[in-house]
């Protein structure tokens, strides 16, 4: 995997990275470790299902919120249709 300079990434990840140091992806990747320690060697269960719940839920909160709470807006800045949105908020008991 080529290695990423300091400068790619949206200016949100750039801005979290100036902050922080760590991008989303190792932010996520650094949680799925602790997430597989915490288990001590149990098995895990719905791996995806846990993980796009966890990030979807605060994505779409951050999406509503930027856009002032207009749902076409949250839906352009997210780059999905309105109605997946709405069908989202639904799901996540955010509407």
């Amino acid at each position: 995997m080529a290695k990423s300079s300091v400068r790619s990434g949206s200016p949100t990840e750039r801005a979290s990275r100036q902050r922080s140091g760590e991008t989303l992806e190792q932010c996520v990747l650094r949680s799925l470790a602790q997430y597989f320690e915490d288990l001590d060697g149990a098995p895990p269960h719905a791996l995806f299902e846990m993980v796009t719940t966890a990030v979807e839920r605060p994505l779409l909160q951050f999406a509503m919120t930027r856009a002032g709470g207009n749902q076409s807006a949250a839906a352009e800045l997210l780059g999905i249709n309105r109605n997946t949105l709405r069908k989202k908020l639904q799901q996540q008991k955010l509407a």
